[in-house]
């Protein structure tokens, strides 16, 4: 099998706009026959833009890294490249299938990240563990909506912790800013609640509390959810105080200051980050500056990773849940347990760059999901074949760990649980085979490091 890189071509003559004030006939048109299209920022390709009439204007914001930015709009016929400064508009319209015209706007906004020399100087090389303190209030807002009482993802309603705050926070559900994650939040399992989720509780970890109390933006990563097109917390930032101060949220996160301190110490002691990060980093010809793990004790299992760069250095943040020593099992049995977490969230960041080389391929092989992935929970997170291999790689790549750190007895143990999570729990069909594919492509190319066995596992996938 040849592997092909991704080669972009441009259909359209370049058109260069500043202003958003054309007349609707003198806006440039440009067609697709696909509902999905990707678009490209300086060179970065991003796969997944749906074309959404309905929606007028949808919105592109652009985040100005450069004095002049390139932006091109990618359909499966057409094309369309403007260059975008800080606080330009630009207008176009998307006609789907020749029939539906969605007016679309790029906007390019002020530069996300800042990094500080004395930032890098402080966090360089090293991982932080952290309970912030505005993320666990957006954790707790969710936990008292209607459906953060429902959905056992987003939510752990096990745990002592879990029946304090609810004690303490409940006879505060119809305050109004309750009200308003209602209307975002509204099914269990839901992707446009999930998007809504992850874009409260990961845009909390770019703000903290003054001296005066108040909630501000901490100046170092401004947006830090996904590409969603709201921050709901800048928007809400004065309901979200309101809450805070009337629930007297701060003294609550006080007093359990010390419970918060020692979930960290058990988090540290079963997640080896700078382990994990030596041997990632030997396997793949990637280098990270710094990881941040962020959780809340209020989690399950709604997990996330966002990579920010600026000033050369680079950070990976993970939002994930806490870890439990499991008295039932042995010490390494209850390190793979625990980091595993962790792990797959890291390894997207070495992963996934290698799979943008191979997107082609992928997309041809892992063209029909319905062979590889179940859609077990009706979300559809994984909607495209990119996806539905970076995760099948991910937790594979994570067995390959497991196997040169720990005794392979118990390497055995775990992987039997994981390969039945993955499957009956997940439903990543295929993963049995594929993992112990990849481990024996590993065990028997001791030459070779795990990015440099891509066109052997591809190869096996294309014939199944």
């Amino acid at each position: 099998m040849k592997c092909k890189s991704i080669k972009l071509i441009i259909i359209s003559s370049v058109i260069i706009l500043s202003s958003c004030n054309n007349d609707k006939n003198e806006l440039k048109v440009i067609r697709s026959n696909t509902e999905k299209i990707k678009y490209v920022i300086n060179s970065e390709v991003y796969p997944n833009w749906t074309i959404m009439p309905e929606v007028k204007p949808d919105r592109l914001e652009v985040e100005c890294i450069k004095d002049v930015n390139q932006v091109a709009f990618i359909t499966d016929i057409d094309s369309i490249k403007f260059t975008i400064k800080e606080k330009d508009t630009v207008r176009f319209y998307i006609l789907l299938n020749n029939k539906d015209s969605a007016l679309t706007e790029i906007v390019g906004i002020p530069k996300n990240v800042n990094f500080s020399d004395a930032y890098i100087e402080k966090f360089k090389g090293k991982f932080q563990v952290e309970i912030p303190e505005v993320h666990e209030l957006a954790n707790i807002l969710v936990a008292i909506s209607k459906i953060g009482q429902l959905d056992s993802n987003m939510v752990d309603m096990t745990t002592p912790y879990y029946k304090e705050v609810i004690s303490h926070f409940l006879p505060y559900k119809n305050h109004p800013i309750i009200d308003t994650i209602n209307k975002h939040i509204t099914k269990v399992f839901d992707n446009e609640s999930y998007w809504y989720y992850y874009a409260l509780k990961m845009n909390a970890c770019g703000y903290i509390f003054d001296e005066h109390h108040s909630i501000v933006d901490d100046g170092i990563i401004h947006k830090m959810g996904f590409s969603h097109p709201d921050d709901p917390i800048k928007s809400n930032l004065n309901l979200i105080q309101d809450f805070s101060n009337k629930s007297d949220f701060r003294r609550f996160y006080k007093e359990h200051q010390s419970y918060y301190d020692t979930l960290i110490s058990v988090y540290k002691s079963l997640n080896p980050i700078d382990k994990m990060q030596k041997w990632l980093e030997h396997q793949f010809p990637l280098k990270y500056g710094n990881y941040r793990v962020t959780f809340s004790p209020l989690v399950q299992g709604a997990h996330s990773t966002q990579r920010f760069k600026d000033n050369d250095f680079e950070q990976t943040v993970m939002f994930i849940c806490k870890a439990e020593y499991d008295n039932e099992y042995s010490k390494n049995l209850n390190e793979m347990l625990e980091s595993r977490v962790v792990f797959t969230e890291i390894d997207h960041n070495f992963v996934n760059p290698i799979s943008d080389k191979y997107k082609n391929d992928i997309d041809s092989i892992f063209a029909n999901r319905s062979k590889w992935f179940n859609d077990v929970t009706g979300m559809s997170i994984y909607g495209n074949p990119y996806t539905v291999f970076n995760e099948y790689m991910t937790w594979a790549v994570f067995t390959l760990y497991c196997y040169d750190n720990f005794p392979e007895k118990d390497v055995e143990l775990f992987i039997v649980k994981m390969e039945k999570q993955m499957k009956n729990d997940r439903g990543f069909i295929k993963f049995k085979d594929f993992n112990r594919k990849l481990l024996s492509l590993y065990k028997s190319n001791t030459n070779k490091k795990v990015y440099e066995l891509y066109p052997k596992i591809l190869d096996w996938c294309e014939n199944q």
